[in-house]
């Protein structure tokens, strides 16, 4: 098959074409950076992507704390992982770090806190 696929590796974003079986990847063009052919690979074979949220936070100065994998998932599980996010609360004080969810869905991933809210007294 012929694809182009877009490689987002590095700032210049190039339209890599690209000659792929079930075997693998045969042939890429276009691209400027020897990094691509990982990443076209990746992306035809085993999409993954990082999840992005937030998680309410009970008594503290935010009422929201951003969690983010720690590592990115398939990308067939990203419906599926926000459905086990979306019943989450956590309690402050949070800290950068903290895992909020460990081993989500048996990716390996764990579902990690972006930034830090402290209790409301602190």
């Amino acid at each position: 098959m012929i694809s182009t696929v877009v490689c987002i590796v590095c700032p210049v974003s190039c339209e890599v074409k690209t000659d792929w079986d079930d075997d693998g990847v045969n042939k890429i063009e276009n691209n400027l950076c020897r990094l691509a052919l990982e990443y076209v690979e990746g992306e035809l074979f085993d999409p993954r992507r990082t999840v992005t949220t937030s998680v309410p936070v009970d008594d503290g100065d935010w009422p929201l704390v951003s969690v983010r994998t720690d590592v990115p998932i398939p990308k067939a599980m990203l419906i599926t992982a926000m459905d086990e996010i979306t019943g989450l609360r956590v309690s402050a004080p949070v800290k950068t770090g903290d895992v909020i969810l460990a081993d989500i869905l048996g990716t390996g991933a764990n579902v990690v806190a972006t930034r830090e809210v402290a209790a409301k007294d602190e």
